[in-house]
């Protein structure tokens, strides 16, 4: 925080203005990912009467704080890897800021405007689709060809993500139900919340599903907070290092240690290069290394053939540094810049080498995690801030999709022990992806889950016309998404020319 205070301290109004306006829509927009996520998370607790919805909450909000905390920041720098490097590296804050309210405005109406109506909607979906709108759009208004907009490449690892994991969840979820029906005999297990012995409604499981419906549920939200926790962070990392880059394009709170990490893998680079030069010079002249950058400008770190001295320039300029804060502004935007081109290279190189030394492909890919820790980095109070915001999302608006997952999806209303097998199965799908660094949307993944346990009952079955508008948003978000965030941005660019 002193990080921030400080910048606030030394930053004029408009600035000041900026800042709190795009944090307040980054912050809203994890809200309604509580309105959607966090209430899939804590749905068949609520739902079964396992615990009174108020603990339930705040049993969420703990998990996923403990999931951000514990989950890394890989899931998040994949989302910001989606948006060009050209946008990364620009010191023009007008077209940074444009970006930033062009996606949260897109993905913020539409998950509004499907929490309204009761659906699991993915915000997942919604922010990705946001991004490849704002991308493609920054990227024809600019000269890029269709091809060269986006990291198509990690578009098509999050989309096969998206698309694979509720069929993971599904028949995870179908299989141990199958099995549990096998293996447990007592029926009590298999009540759902509005029946019981006496006929009354709302009666809690027994005391072993009350305990197994809890832990998994509390199991989701670890799950959740671990992957989609993250999507903000990185949402408020791109309006931080936009807005403030003399503050936040380097982890200015960052130890000696990391300093030296930073300088050491740069200086192992630059030899790995030297030591290389005629392979490196071959791929270059083969283009299969290219500049980061798409656009012709001035920047000459990330010229390809300027690499060597880009990257040994890091290592010279960090020698002997103790902070950060003993650079000049300029100095560190230049730093930031020089380490996310300097990276964008030995990338493509490290998957080059991977069919021609995979030894060294593999030193390539250590050196860059060590390098880029001066860049990717979370403070703690965005990490804060981003689990506040998601257990109040769920606070307020998890009664429309609970409504909808405990009764909707399925024809009859899901037992006890499906709440159970759903959100265990839904809990290890999202670690699952967390393990591969694929953001994947906890509403589907519940959703899905929960349509499985349906499946196997033995006179279960799904509500076609839940799940088929389910279907439909789960298809539909990303096209219109990106339709109105290419549309925002075009807007917001003629009218801050």
């Amino acid at each position: 925080m002193s990080v921030l205070w400080d910048a606030l301290n030394n930053i004029d109004t408009f600035a000041i203005s900026l800042l709190l306006l795009s944090l307040g829509i980054a912050l809203f927009y994890e809200m309604i990912n509580g309105f959607h996520d966090t209430a899939n998370a804590v749905a068949m607790i609520i739902y079964t009467n396992s615990m009174k919805a108020t603990y339930s909450v705040i049993m969420a909000g703990i998990m996923n704080f403990i999931g951000v905390i514990l989950g890394g920041i890989g899931v998040a720098y994949v989302i910001v890897h989606l948006l060009p490097l050209d946008i990364m590296v620009s010191s023009d804050q007008n077209a940074t800021l444009v970006m930033i309210f062009s996606l949260l405005i897109s993905a913020v109406v539409w998950n509004f405007g499907t929490w309204y109506f009761g659906l699991p909607v993915s915000s997942s979906h919604s922010l990705i689709g946001s991004i490849v709108g704002v991308s493609v759009a920054f990227g024809m208004m600019h000269g890029f060809s269709f091809s060269q907009s986006l990291n198509w490449e990690v578009v098509y690892k999050i989309l096969t993500a998206l698309a694979i994991s509720p069929l993971v969840g599904f028949g995870f979820a179908f299989l141990i139900m199958k099995l549990s029906r096998i293996i447990v005999k007592n029926p009590k297990y298999f009540r759902t919340p509005t029946t019981s012995e006496n006929g009354l409604k709302k009666k809690k499981p027994n005391f072993w599903m009350r305990t197994g419906i809890i832990a998994t549920g509390a199991g989701v939200s670890f799950a959740h907070g671990s992957n989609d926790g993250q999507k903000g962070i990185g949402l408020i990392m791109i309006i931080l290092i936009g807005i403030l880059p003399t503050y936040y394009a380097l982890n200015m709170e960052a130890h000696q240690y990391k300093i030296m990490q930073t300088r050491d893998a740069a200086s192992n680079l630059a030899k790995f290069y030297a030591d290389n030069n005629d392979n490196l010079t071959k791929l270059v002249n083969e283009k299969r290394l290219i500049s980061a950058l798409k656009i012709e400008n001035t920047i000459a770190e990330c010229d390809v053939n300027q690499v060597y001295n880009t990257t040994l320039e890091i290592s010279t300029k960090l020698d002997g540094l103790k902070s950060y804060s003993e650079l000049s502004s300029d100095d560190r935007w230049k730093m930031h810049t020089a380490v996310l081109c300097s990276d964008n290279f030995f990338g493509q190189a490290e998957k080059a080498y991977k069919s021609i030394d995979k030894d060294k492909s593999d030193y390539i890919a250590d050196q860059r995690k060590q390098m880029i820790t001066s860049t990717e980095y979370v403070p703690y109070w965005v990490i804060i801030a981003v689990a506040f915001m998601i257990g109040i999302g769920t606070m307020i608006g998890y009664k429309r999709v609970v409504h909808t997952i405990g009764e909707k999806i399925g024809s009859k209303p899901i037992n006890h022990m499906q709440g159970a097998v759903s959100q265990a199965m839904a809990m290890v799908t999202i670690l699952l992806a967390n393990f591969a660094h694929a953001p994947v949307s906890t509403t589907h993944i519940v959703s899905s889950s929960v349509a499985g346990t349906m499946v196997a009952e033995p006179d279960g079955s799904v509500q076609k016309k839940t799940v088929n508008t389910i279907l439909l948003a789960w298809l539909f978000t990303l096209p219109i998404t990106a339709l109105m965030g290419a549309g925002i941005y075009v807007c917001l660019s003629y009218f801050t020319k």
